[in-house]
């Protein structure tokens, strides 16, 4: 009875982790009226705030303060790499004739960005004895005409594993799931009437 309850367990368990349930990605904060204000917009903006994230159930700075330089440049990498993975999962999901493009300035009138805004960061650790997973909780601010429209909250975990080892391997299949949960927002919002 045991076996059947775990192998029930672990069905719903991969079914909520690859959407088969049919719940979203995110969890709406905030979402403009019908019509979507992200309705129609074919170029967004798109900028990124790590001001606020905890590391490690740390800020940031005390987080980098206690490593030595070379661990302090590896972590910056890893943020590009997050970054970039969200980047390239807004566009490869979305796709034509929709553009994203990284702006920093702030947001003019008639310009539709989003502001990834990172809250929480777990790199995780993979060795024979302990693994920790890599863990980013990220919200998804949509800025349009300098008023918030929209808000999303995006959580996702990947296992620390043999085939991901590396921070480097899993935070960038972070990013992607961040992004690709950002990127079925916006397709949504493009189909509400």
């Amino acid at each position: 009875m045991g076996r059947w309850r775990f192998a029930g367990s672990l069905v719903l368990a991969l079914a909520l982790t690859t959407g088969v349930v049919g719940c979203a990605p995110y969890r709406v904060v905030q979402q403009s009226a019908a019509p979507s204000a992200l309705k129609g917009v074919r170029d967004v903006t798109v900028s990124f705030d790590w001001s606020q994230v905890r590391v490690s159930g740390a800020a940031e700075a005390e987080h980098v303060a206690a490593k030595t330089e070379e661990e302090r440049a590896d972590f910056a990498v890893l943020k590009q790499e997050l970054d970039g993975a969200i980047l390239a999962a807004l566009r490869e999901r979305v796709g034509a004739p929709y553009t994203f493009n990284v702006h920093d300035a702030p947001p003019g009138i008639g310009e539709l960005r989003v502001v990834v805004q990172h809250a929480e960061l777990e790199p995780g650790i993979f060795t024979f004895v302990h693994n920790k997973p890599t863990r980013v909780l990220t919200r998804f601010v949509w800025v349009r005409d300098g008023k918030v429209t929209d808000v999303i909250d995006a959580s996702v975990q990947v296992a620390a594993a043999m085939t991901t080892a590396s921070d480097h391997q899993r935070v960038p299949i972070a990013g992607r799931n961040l992004g690709k949960a950002a990127a079925h927002y916006f397709i949504a919002a493009q189909q509400v009437k």
